[in-house]
Protein backbone atom coordinates (compact mmCIF):
# COMPACT_ATOMS: atom_id res chain seq x y z
CA UNK A 1 0.00 0.00 0.00
CA UNK A 2 1.52 3.41 -0.80
CA UNK A 3 1.20 6.38 1.49
CA UNK A 4 1.30 9.70 0.06
CA UNK A 5 -0.19 11.88 2.56
CA UNK A 6 3.34 12.49 3.62
CA UNK A 7 3.88 14.59 0.68
CA UNK A 8 1.46 17.02 1.90
CA UNK A 9 4.05 18.61 3.93
CA UNK A 10 5.92 19.82 1.31
CA UNK A 11 2.84 20.47 -1.81
CA UNK A 12 1.14 22.54 0.50
CA UNK A 13 3.97 25.21 0.71
CA UNK A 14 5.53 27.53 -1.88
CA UNK A 15 8.66 25.71 -1.95
CA UNK A 16 8.16 25.54 -5.75
CA UNK A 17 8.08 29.37 -6.23
CA UNK A 18 11.39 29.65 -4.29
CA UNK A 19 13.03 27.14 -6.05
CA UNK A 20 10.81 27.20 -9.00
CA UNK A 21 11.50 27.25 -12.90
CA UNK A 22 14.86 27.03 -13.88
CA UNK A 23 15.75 30.79 -14.45
CA UNK A 24 16.37 32.50 -18.27
CA UNK A 25 20.54 33.61 -18.86
CA UNK A 26 21.71 36.10 -16.26
CA UNK A 27 18.19 36.39 -14.55
CA UNK A 28 19.40 37.49 -10.74
CA UNK A 29 22.58 34.85 -10.92
CA UNK A 30 25.81 35.96 -9.15
CA UNK A 31 28.57 36.46 -11.44
CA UNK A 32 31.21 33.69 -12.81
CA UNK A 33 33.93 34.89 -13.16
CA UNK A 34 37.55 33.66 -13.56
CA UNK A 35 41.12 34.09 -12.25
CA UNK A 36 44.07 32.08 -11.92
CA UNK A 37 48.12 32.48 -13.62
CA UNK A 38 47.12 33.73 -17.22
CA UNK A 39 45.09 36.53 -15.76
CA UNK A 40 45.97 38.89 -18.63
CA UNK A 41 47.70 42.30 -17.48
CA UNK A 42 46.16 45.40 -19.32
CA UNK A 43 47.30 45.36 -22.66
CA UNK A 44 46.07 41.64 -22.36
CA UNK A 45 42.91 42.29 -21.76
CA UNK A 46 42.26 45.28 -24.00
CA UNK A 47 43.31 42.91 -26.83
CA UNK A 48 41.76 40.11 -25.71
CA UNK A 49 38.51 40.65 -24.54
CA UNK A 50 36.50 39.89 -27.02
CA UNK A 51 38.03 36.51 -27.89
CA UNK A 52 37.45 35.69 -24.21
CA UNK A 53 33.67 37.05 -24.53
CA UNK A 54 33.41 34.23 -26.96
CA UNK A 55 33.63 31.54 -24.49
CA UNK A 56 30.09 32.49 -23.49
CA UNK A 57 30.20 31.16 -20.24
CA UNK A 58 32.01 34.63 -17.82
CA UNK A 59 30.80 37.73 -16.36
CA UNK A 60 34.63 38.76 -15.69
CA UNK A 61 38.34 38.30 -14.75
CA UNK A 62 40.61 39.38 -12.50
CA UNK A 63 43.10 41.95 -13.99
CA UNK A 64 47.11 42.21 -13.38
CA UNK A 65 48.49 46.14 -13.45
CA UNK A 66 51.98 47.31 -14.18
CA UNK A 67 53.59 50.76 -14.35
CA UNK A 68 55.61 51.79 -17.06
CA UNK A 69 58.86 52.88 -15.67
CA UNK A 70 61.03 55.97 -16.83
CA UNK A 71 63.71 53.17 -18.29
CA UNK A 72 60.90 52.37 -20.38
CA UNK A 73 60.72 48.79 -18.02
CA UNK A 74 57.91 47.28 -16.84
CA UNK A 75 57.12 46.92 -13.45
CA UNK A 76 54.30 44.74 -11.99
CA UNK A 77 51.80 46.49 -9.25
CA UNK A 78 50.35 43.55 -7.99
CA UNK A 79 52.27 43.28 -4.79
CA UNK A 80 50.92 46.29 -2.88
CA UNK A 81 52.70 45.69 0.88
CA UNK A 82 55.74 46.91 -0.02
CA UNK A 83 57.68 50.24 0.90
CA UNK A 84 58.70 51.16 -2.89
CA UNK A 85 57.26 54.27 -4.34
CA UNK A 86 55.12 54.54 -6.86
CA UNK A 87 53.45 57.85 -9.37
CA UNK A 88 50.28 57.67 -10.83
CA UNK A 89 52.16 59.03 -14.17
CA UNK A 90 53.24 55.33 -14.33
CA UNK A 91 49.61 54.00 -15.26
CA UNK A 92 48.75 56.45 -17.97
CA UNK A 93 49.57 52.87 -20.43
CA UNK A 94 47.02 51.00 -18.31
CA UNK A 95 44.04 53.49 -18.28
CA UNK A 96 44.49 53.88 -21.61
CA UNK A 97 44.79 50.21 -22.57
CA UNK A 98 41.29 49.70 -19.95
CA UNK A 99 40.02 52.87 -22.34
CA UNK A 100 40.37 51.69 -25.39
CA UNK A 101 37.72 49.02 -24.81
CA UNK A 102 34.21 48.41 -23.24
CA UNK A 103 33.14 44.74 -22.30
CA UNK A 104 29.74 43.13 -23.30
CA UNK A 105 29.27 40.61 -21.16
CA UNK A 106 32.19 40.43 -19.27
CA UNK A 107 31.70 43.60 -16.86
CA UNK A 108 32.66 41.73 -13.67
CA UNK A 109 36.48 42.69 -13.56
CA UNK A 110 38.94 43.32 -10.66
CA UNK A 111 42.61 44.89 -10.42
CA UNK A 112 44.59 42.27 -8.74
CA UNK A 113 46.06 44.00 -5.16
CA UNK A 114 48.16 41.02 -3.09
CA UNK A 115 49.82 41.20 0.73
CA UNK A 116 52.95 40.61 -0.71
CA UNK A 117 55.80 41.26 -0.26
CA UNK A 118 53.95 41.86 3.59
CA UNK A 119 57.86 43.19 4.92
CA UNK A 120 56.27 46.60 6.09
CA UNK A 121 55.60 46.26 9.52
CA UNK A 122 52.78 47.19 11.41
CA UNK A 123 54.10 50.72 12.97
CA UNK A 124 56.32 51.70 9.99
CA UNK A 125 54.63 55.28 9.16
CA UNK A 126 57.25 55.62 6.38
CA UNK A 127 56.22 52.45 4.98
CA UNK A 128 52.79 52.26 5.23
CA UNK A 129 52.29 56.13 3.61
CA UNK A 130 53.49 54.06 0.43
CA UNK A 131 51.00 50.89 1.16
CA UNK A 132 47.96 53.39 1.54
CA UNK A 133 49.23 55.34 -1.85
CA UNK A 134 49.54 52.01 -3.76
CA UNK A 135 46.17 51.23 -2.72
CA UNK A 136 45.12 54.85 -4.07
CA UNK A 137 46.77 54.38 -7.10
CA UNK A 138 44.80 51.04 -8.02
CA UNK A 139 41.77 52.12 -6.89
CA UNK A 140 41.73 55.24 -9.07
CA UNK A 141 42.93 52.73 -11.74
CA UNK A 142 40.41 50.49 -11.52
CA UNK A 143 37.69 53.62 -11.43
CA UNK A 144 38.80 55.27 -14.53
CA UNK A 145 39.58 51.62 -15.94
CA UNK A 146 35.68 50.97 -15.25
CA UNK A 147 36.46 48.08 -13.72
CA UNK A 148 34.25 46.56 -10.52
CA UNK A 149 36.87 47.06 -8.30
CA UNK A 150 40.03 45.12 -6.37
CA UNK A 151 40.69 41.70 -6.20
CA UNK A 152 42.51 41.36 -2.65
CA UNK A 153 44.48 38.00 -1.90
CA UNK A 154 45.63 38.02 1.71
CA UNK A 155 47.58 35.34 0.98
CA UNK A 156 51.15 35.56 1.92
CA UNK A 157 53.85 34.37 -0.67
CA UNK A 158 57.03 35.67 -0.03
CA UNK A 159 58.64 34.18 3.27
CA UNK A 160 59.58 35.12 5.90
CA UNK A 161 57.24 37.76 5.84
CA UNK A 162 53.74 37.34 6.45
CA UNK A 163 51.62 40.71 7.12
CA UNK A 164 49.24 39.31 8.65
CA UNK A 165 50.88 36.86 11.33
CA UNK A 166 51.84 38.36 14.61
CA UNK A 167 54.82 36.83 15.32
CA UNK A 168 56.41 37.76 11.43
CA UNK A 169 56.37 41.52 12.30
CA UNK A 170 59.49 43.09 13.21
CA UNK A 171 58.60 45.10 16.23
CA UNK A 172 56.80 41.88 17.94
CA UNK A 173 59.24 41.98 20.68
CA UNK A 174 58.03 46.09 21.23
CA UNK A 175 54.20 45.72 21.25
CA UNK A 176 51.76 43.42 21.96
CA UNK A 177 49.38 41.36 20.05
CA UNK A 178 46.20 43.85 20.99
CA UNK A 179 48.67 46.47 20.13
CA UNK A 180 49.61 44.96 16.89
CA UNK A 181 45.55 44.26 16.27
CA UNK A 182 44.90 48.56 17.11
CA UNK A 183 47.58 49.58 14.33
CA UNK A 184 46.28 46.81 12.35
CA UNK A 185 42.93 48.83 12.26
CA UNK A 186 44.21 52.25 11.91
CA UNK A 187 45.72 51.10 8.77
CA UNK A 188 42.83 49.87 7.51
CA UNK A 189 41.20 53.09 8.18
CA UNK A 190 43.74 54.95 6.31
CA UNK A 191 43.67 52.61 3.14
CA UNK A 192 39.77 52.79 2.89
CA UNK A 193 39.73 56.43 2.92
CA UNK A 194 42.42 56.31 0.16
CA UNK A 195 40.25 54.39 -1.50
CA UNK A 196 36.52 55.41 -0.58
CA UNK A 197 38.40 59.19 -1.89
CA UNK A 198 38.69 57.33 -5.38
CA UNK A 199 36.12 55.36 -5.83
CA UNK A 200 33.24 55.57 -3.04
CA UNK A 201 31.42 52.60 -4.55
CA UNK A 202 34.26 50.45 -5.21
CA UNK A 203 33.61 46.20 -4.89
CA UNK A 204 36.45 44.78 -2.89
CA UNK A 205 36.63 41.11 -3.58
CA UNK A 206 38.72 38.69 -2.00
CA UNK A 207 39.72 35.34 -2.46
CA UNK A 208 39.64 35.05 1.83
CA UNK A 209 38.72 37.06 4.47
CA UNK A 210 37.34 35.00 7.42
CA UNK A 211 36.96 31.91 5.80
CA UNK A 212 39.95 30.40 7.27
CA UNK A 213 39.48 31.34 11.02
CA UNK A 214 36.20 29.68 11.10
CA UNK A 215 37.62 26.95 12.93
CA UNK A 216 38.34 29.50 16.15
CA UNK A 217 34.84 30.86 16.99
CA UNK A 218 34.50 28.65 19.73
CA UNK A 219 37.94 27.86 20.68
CA UNK A 220 37.53 29.83 24.12
CA UNK A 221 39.11 32.74 23.35
CA UNK A 222 39.25 34.03 19.72
CA UNK A 223 41.95 36.96 20.56
CA UNK A 224 44.20 33.79 21.70
CA UNK A 225 43.53 31.50 18.61
CA UNK A 226 44.63 34.96 16.31
CA UNK A 227 47.83 35.57 18.09
CA UNK A 228 49.40 32.75 16.48
CA UNK A 229 47.09 32.31 13.51
CA UNK A 230 48.59 33.21 9.60
CA UNK A 231 45.73 35.82 9.49
CA UNK A 232 45.38 37.03 13.22
CA UNK A 233 45.59 40.69 12.51
CA UNK A 234 43.17 40.47 9.53
CA UNK A 235 39.89 40.83 11.04
CA UNK A 236 41.34 44.07 12.90
CA UNK A 237 42.75 45.49 9.18
CA UNK A 238 38.85 45.09 8.10
CA UNK A 239 38.08 46.40 11.31
CA UNK A 240 39.65 49.85 9.74
CA UNK A 241 38.13 49.27 6.84
CA UNK A 242 34.23 49.28 8.12
CA UNK A 243 35.18 52.52 10.48
CA UNK A 244 35.48 54.88 7.64
CA UNK A 245 33.30 52.63 4.92
CA UNK A 246 31.47 54.98 2.23
CA UNK A 247 27.48 53.74 1.87
CA UNK A 248 28.34 52.46 -1.74
CA UNK A 249 31.49 49.93 -0.48
CA UNK A 250 30.92 46.11 -0.80
CA UNK A 251 33.24 43.48 0.42
CA UNK A 252 32.99 40.05 -1.36
CA UNK A 253 34.02 36.91 1.27
CA UNK A 254 35.67 34.63 -1.21
CA UNK A 255 36.06 31.36 0.74
CA UNK A 256 38.87 29.54 -0.65
CA UNK A 257 39.46 28.01 2.17
CA UNK A 258 36.73 25.98 1.68
CA UNK A 259 35.74 25.92 -1.99
CA UNK A 260 38.80 24.65 -3.25
CA UNK A 261 37.89 21.10 -2.37
CA UNK A 262 34.00 21.41 -1.81
CA UNK A 263 32.20 18.58 -3.55
CA UNK A 264 28.62 18.57 -2.66
CA UNK A 265 26.05 21.24 -2.14
CA UNK A 266 25.92 20.49 1.43
CA UNK A 267 29.58 21.73 2.13
CA UNK A 268 28.73 25.01 -0.12
CA UNK A 269 25.41 25.96 1.76
CA UNK A 270 27.35 25.21 5.40
CA UNK A 271 30.49 28.00 3.84
CA UNK A 272 27.55 30.26 3.17
CA UNK A 273 25.44 29.76 6.10
CA UNK A 274 28.00 29.40 8.80
CA UNK A 275 29.50 32.95 7.65
CA UNK A 276 26.79 34.76 6.57
CA UNK A 277 25.58 34.24 10.91
CA UNK A 278 29.48 34.32 12.43
CA UNK A 279 31.24 36.49 10.16
CA UNK A 280 30.70 39.57 12.48
CA UNK A 281 32.41 37.76 15.31
CA UNK A 282 35.58 38.47 14.09
CA UNK A 283 34.73 41.95 14.07
CA UNK A 284 33.85 45.05 16.50
CA UNK A 285 30.93 44.38 17.48
CA UNK A 286 30.08 48.27 16.53
CA UNK A 287 30.08 47.04 12.75
CA UNK A 288 27.12 43.79 13.06
CA UNK A 289 25.16 46.36 11.17
CA UNK A 290 27.97 46.87 8.43
CA UNK A 291 28.25 43.48 8.36
CA UNK A 292 24.90 43.35 6.81
CA UNK A 293 24.81 46.13 4.84
CA UNK A 294 28.17 45.28 3.47
CA UNK A 295 29.43 42.02 2.91
CA UNK A 296 28.34 39.31 0.88
CA UNK A 297 29.75 35.88 0.12
CA UNK A 298 31.46 34.24 -2.68
CA UNK A 299 32.07 30.74 -3.75
CA UNK A 300 35.49 28.94 -4.98
CA UNK A 301 36.10 26.33 -7.02
CA UNK A 302 39.60 25.02 -8.10
CA UNK A 303 40.09 24.04 -11.63
CA UNK A 304 43.19 22.04 -11.30
CA UNK A 305 41.39 19.61 -8.48
CA UNK A 306 38.94 18.21 -11.41
CA UNK A 307 42.45 17.53 -13.67
CA UNK A 308 45.16 16.26 -10.62
CA UNK A 309 45.45 12.87 -10.11
CA UNK A 310 44.23 11.37 -7.36
CA UNK A 311 46.94 10.88 -5.41
CA UNK A 312 46.97 14.70 -4.95
CA UNK A 313 45.80 16.59 -2.11
CA UNK A 314 43.90 19.47 -4.24
CA UNK A 315 41.55 16.55 -5.95
CA UNK A 316 37.80 16.62 -6.47
CA UNK A 317 36.21 12.72 -6.03
CA UNK A 318 34.83 12.19 -9.55
CA UNK A 319 32.32 10.58 -7.58
CA UNK A 320 31.44 7.89 -10.56
CA UNK A 321 30.91 10.76 -13.04
CA UNK A 322 33.42 12.58 -15.25
CA UNK A 323 35.10 15.75 -14.48
CA UNK A 324 33.49 17.74 -16.16
CA UNK A 325 29.97 16.90 -14.44
CA UNK A 326 31.41 17.32 -11.31
CA UNK A 327 32.75 20.61 -12.48
CA UNK A 328 28.90 21.53 -13.29
CA UNK A 329 27.51 20.20 -10.42
CA UNK A 330 30.05 22.19 -7.80
CA UNK A 331 29.24 25.12 -9.79
CA UNK A 332 25.61 24.68 -9.67
CA UNK A 333 25.72 24.31 -5.86
CA UNK A 334 28.48 27.63 -5.75
CA UNK A 335 25.95 29.66 -7.62
CA UNK A 336 23.20 28.53 -5.14
CA UNK A 337 24.80 29.50 -2.25
CA UNK A 338 26.69 32.94 -2.91
CA UNK A 339 25.49 36.27 -2.92
CA UNK A 340 28.32 37.83 -3.91
CA UNK A 341 30.04 35.91 -6.98
CA UNK A 342 31.39 32.70 -7.57
CA UNK A 343 35.21 32.76 -9.22
CA UNK A 344 37.37 29.91 -10.85
CA UNK A 345 40.77 29.48 -9.84
CA UNK A 346 43.10 27.77 -11.89
CA UNK A 347 46.69 27.28 -12.72
CA UNK A 348 47.67 24.16 -15.28
CA UNK A 349 46.04 25.66 -18.38
CA UNK A 350 44.41 29.23 -19.45
CA UNK A 351 41.66 31.11 -20.56
CA UNK A 352 43.34 33.65 -22.02
CA UNK A 353 44.88 32.61 -25.22
CA UNK A 354 47.09 35.80 -25.68
CA UNK A 355 48.36 35.32 -21.95
CA UNK A 356 52.02 35.07 -23.16
CA UNK A 357 51.62 31.65 -22.06
CA UNK A 358 52.59 29.02 -25.11
CA UNK A 359 53.46 26.07 -23.20
CA UNK A 360 49.55 25.68 -20.86
CA UNK A 361 46.81 24.37 -22.96
CA UNK A 362 43.59 26.24 -22.80
CA UNK A 363 41.15 24.75 -20.31
CA UNK A 364 38.72 22.96 -22.33
CA UNK A 365 41.84 20.87 -23.95
CA UNK A 366 42.71 20.47 -20.04
CA UNK A 367 39.05 19.08 -18.84
CA UNK A 368 36.99 17.89 -21.43
CA UNK A 369 33.68 19.36 -21.80
CA UNK A 370 34.65 22.37 -19.23
CA UNK A 371 32.94 25.11 -21.14
CA UNK A 372 29.68 23.28 -21.09
CA UNK A 373 29.83 22.28 -17.92
CA UNK A 374 29.85 25.71 -17.01
CA UNK A 375 27.25 26.79 -19.04
CA UNK A 376 24.91 24.26 -17.83
CA UNK A 377 25.16 25.53 -14.58
CA UNK A 378 25.11 28.45 -15.18
CA UNK A 379 21.90 28.86 -17.37
CA UNK A 380 20.56 24.87 -16.54
CA UNK A 381 16.96 26.02 -18.35
CA UNK A 382 19.37 26.62 -21.88
CA UNK A 383 21.21 23.80 -20.98
CA UNK A 384 17.71 21.34 -20.67
CA UNK A 385 16.63 23.04 -24.01
CA UNK A 386 19.41 21.87 -26.48
CA UNK A 387 19.20 18.40 -24.37
CA UNK A 388 15.92 17.35 -25.13
CA UNK A 389 16.14 18.58 -28.91
CA UNK A 390 19.56 16.20 -29.29
CA UNK A 391 19.44 13.46 -31.88
CA UNK A 392 18.45 10.88 -31.33
CA UNK A 393 16.06 11.75 -28.47
CA UNK A 394 17.18 10.90 -24.71
CA UNK A 395 15.65 7.59 -23.32
CA UNK A 396 13.01 7.78 -21.25
CA UNK A 397 13.52 6.19 -18.10
CA UNK A 398 9.42 6.61 -16.78
CA UNK A 399 7.49 3.49 -16.93
CA UNK A 400 4.30 3.94 -19.36
CA UNK A 401 5.20 7.46 -20.40
CA UNK A 402 2.47 7.02 -22.87
CA UNK A 403 0.07 7.14 -20.37
CA UNK A 404 -1.71 4.22 -21.35
CA UNK A 405 -4.11 2.29 -19.59
CA UNK A 406 -5.20 -1.40 -19.88
CA UNK A 407 -8.89 -0.16 -20.04
CA UNK A 408 -8.43 2.65 -22.77
CA UNK A 409 -9.58 4.57 -19.23
CA UNK A 410 -9.37 5.22 -16.05
CA UNK A 411 -8.19 7.14 -12.64
CA UNK A 412 -4.27 6.89 -13.61
CA UNK A 413 -2.16 5.38 -16.07
CA UNK A 414 -0.70 2.08 -15.36
CA UNK A 415 1.60 2.14 -13.26
CA UNK A 416 1.56 5.31 -11.90
CA UNK A 417 -0.49 6.70 -8.50
CA UNK A 418 -3.33 9.38 -8.08
CA UNK A 419 -3.00 11.14 -4.97
CA UNK A 420 -5.64 14.22 -2.98
CA UNK A 421 -5.05 15.87 0.09
CA UNK A 422 -8.01 14.71 2.03
CA UNK A 423 -9.48 18.64 2.16
CA UNK A 424 -9.47 17.53 -2.01
CA UNK A 425 -12.50 16.21 -4.05
CA UNK A 426 -11.25 16.50 -7.36
CA UNK A 427 -11.57 14.09 -10.49
CA UNK A 428 -8.13 12.57 -11.90
CA UNK A 429 -8.40 10.74 -15.19
CA UNK A 430 -6.75 9.24 -17.61
CA UNK A 431 -7.45 9.07 -21.60
CA UNK A 432 -6.12 8.97 -24.69
CA UNK A 433 -2.64 9.38 -23.72
CA UNK A 434 -3.29 12.32 -21.48
CA UNK A 435 -4.09 13.33 -17.48
CA UNK A 436 -6.29 15.31 -16.87
CA UNK A 437 -7.20 16.58 -12.98
CA UNK A 438 -10.34 18.17 -12.56
CA UNK A 439 -11.73 20.38 -9.20
CA UNK A 440 -8.25 19.10 -7.76
CA UNK A 441 -7.37 21.50 -4.65
CA UNK A 442 -4.31 19.87 -4.10
CA UNK A 443 -2.75 16.89 -5.64
CA UNK A 444 -0.70 14.70 -8.42
CA UNK A 445 -0.16 11.53 -10.82
CA UNK A 446 3.16 9.93 -9.70
CA UNK A 447 5.21 7.09 -10.47
CA UNK A 448 8.20 5.90 -8.46
CA UNK A 449 11.42 5.79 -10.34
CA UNK A 450 14.93 4.04 -9.05
CA UNK A 451 17.91 6.78 -9.77
CA UNK A 452 21.39 6.76 -8.87
CA UNK A 453 22.32 9.03 -6.10
CA UNK A 454 24.09 12.28 -6.98
CA UNK A 455 23.78 11.85 -10.55
CA UNK A 456 22.19 14.98 -12.57
CA UNK A 457 18.51 13.83 -14.34
CA UNK A 458 16.56 16.20 -16.72
CA UNK A 459 12.50 15.99 -16.47
CA UNK A 460 10.04 17.77 -18.36
CA UNK A 461 6.02 17.16 -19.17
CA UNK A 462 3.51 19.05 -21.46
CA UNK A 463 0.67 20.77 -19.80
CA UNK A 464 -2.12 22.56 -20.77
CA UNK A 465 -4.83 24.33 -18.30
CA UNK A 466 -8.23 26.06 -17.91
CA UNK A 467 -9.40 28.41 -15.28
CA UNK A 468 -7.72 28.72 -12.00
CA UNK A 469 -4.97 27.03 -10.33
CA UNK A 470 -1.53 26.02 -11.18
CA UNK A 471 0.00 23.59 -13.05
CA UNK A 472 3.56 22.09 -12.45
CA UNK A 473 6.05 19.45 -12.40
CA UNK A 474 6.94 17.74 -8.77
CA UNK A 475 9.91 16.04 -7.52
CA UNK A 476 10.62 14.40 -4.84
CA UNK A 477 13.19 12.01 -2.94
CA UNK A 478 13.02 8.28 -1.30
CA UNK A 479 15.37 6.22 -0.04
CA UNK A 480 15.60 2.48 -1.42
CA UNK A 481 13.39 1.37 1.13
CA UNK A 482 10.75 3.96 0.31
CA UNK A 483 11.40 6.51 3.08
CA UNK A 484 10.78 10.22 2.04
CA UNK A 485 14.14 12.30 2.52
CA UNK A 486 16.03 15.22 1.53
CA UNK A 487 12.77 17.33 1.53
CA UNK A 488 14.60 20.42 1.54
CA UNK A 489 15.98 19.64 -2.07
CA UNK A 490 12.31 18.53 -3.54
CA UNK A 491 11.90 20.43 -6.71
CA UNK A 492 8.65 22.20 -8.67
CA UNK A 493 8.85 23.75 -12.31
CA UNK A 494 6.24 25.61 -13.40
CA UNK A 495 7.87 26.65 -16.60
CA UNK A 496 8.49 30.02 -18.14
CA UNK A 497 8.21 29.77 -22.18
CA UNK A 498 4.38 31.08 -23.57
CA UNK A 499 1.96 28.01 -24.77
CA UNK A 500 2.03 26.23 -28.55
CA UNK A 501 -0.92 26.91 -30.35
CA UNK A 502 -2.77 24.44 -29.12
CA UNK A 503 -2.00 26.20 -25.35
CA UNK A 504 0.29 23.16 -23.97
CA UNK A 505 3.44 24.51 -22.47
CA UNK A 506 6.51 22.37 -21.95
CA UNK A 507 8.20 22.75 -18.00
CA UNK A 508 10.56 21.37 -16.33
CA UNK A 509 14.65 21.46 -16.02
CA UNK A 510 17.54 19.36 -13.83
CA UNK A 511 17.37 17.76 -10.79
CA UNK A 512 20.51 15.97 -9.19
CA UNK A 513 19.74 12.90 -6.97
CA UNK A 514 20.49 13.91 -3.06
CA UNK A 515 23.24 11.67 -1.66
CA UNK A 516 20.71 9.98 0.49
CA UNK A 517 17.82 9.03 -2.03
CA UNK A 518 17.61 6.48 -4.78
CA UNK A 519 14.56 7.06 -5.89
CA UNK A 520 13.13 9.80 -7.82
CA UNK A 521 9.54 10.24 -7.89
CA UNK A 522 8.06 11.81 -10.79
CA UNK A 523 4.66 13.80 -10.30
CA UNK A 524 2.76 16.00 -12.28
CA UNK A 525 0.56 17.90 -10.00
CA UNK A 526 -2.01 20.55 -9.86
CA UNK A 527 -2.70 23.18 -7.09
CA UNK A 528 -5.33 25.88 -5.92
CA UNK A 529 -8.49 24.45 -8.53
CA UNK A 530 -11.65 25.73 -7.23
CA UNK A 531 -14.26 24.28 -9.45
CA UNK A 532 -15.04 21.50 -11.81
CA UNK A 533 -14.44 24.18 -14.04
CA UNK A 534 -10.82 24.27 -13.09
CA UNK A 535 -8.49 21.69 -14.79
CA UNK A 536 -5.13 20.59 -16.42
CA UNK A 537 -4.09 18.35 -18.66
CA UNK A 538 -0.91 16.76 -18.82
CA UNK A 539 1.15 14.31 -21.49
CA UNK A 540 4.68 13.64 -22.55
CA UNK A 541 6.47 13.03 -19.27
CA UNK A 542 10.11 12.33 -19.75
CA UNK A 543 12.92 11.75 -17.53
CA UNK A 544 16.56 11.08 -19.01
CA UNK A 545 19.99 10.90 -17.66
CA UNK A 546 21.77 13.77 -18.64
CA UNK A 547 25.15 11.49 -18.50
CA UNK A 548 28.10 12.16 -17.83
Amino acid sequence: MIHWAVTAAWILTPIALAQGAEQPVGADRVPVIVTGWDSPNTRQFSEGIRAFEEWGVFDGTTVRAERLLPSGERASAINVFSPEPWEWSEFAEAVADLQSVEPTTCTENYLMVFSNPGDVDWFDDAGWASIVDHWRLLARLAHQGNLRGLLFDAEPYTPPHSQYLYSAQPGRDAHTFDEYRAKARQRGREVMEAVSEECPEITLFSYRLFSDLLGHLDSGSLSLALETDGYGLLPSFVDGWLDVAPPGLTLIEGTEAIGYLANSQAEYDSAYTRLRLRFHEFLAPEHRSKVLQHVLIGQSLYLDAYINPPSSFWYIDRTGATAAARLAANLASAIGAADGLVWLYGEKARWWANSGDTESPLWPEALDGAVEAIRRAKDPAGFTARFWSSMPPPANLLPNPDFASAEGGGESPDGWFPWQVETSHGVISTAEGTVELRGVTNGVVGVEVPVQSLRVYAVRVLTRREGHGLASLNIGWKTAEGVWTATAQNRCFVGSSGPDPDGWIEIGGLVQVPASANVLVFMPHATGQLSEADRCWFREPHLADVGE
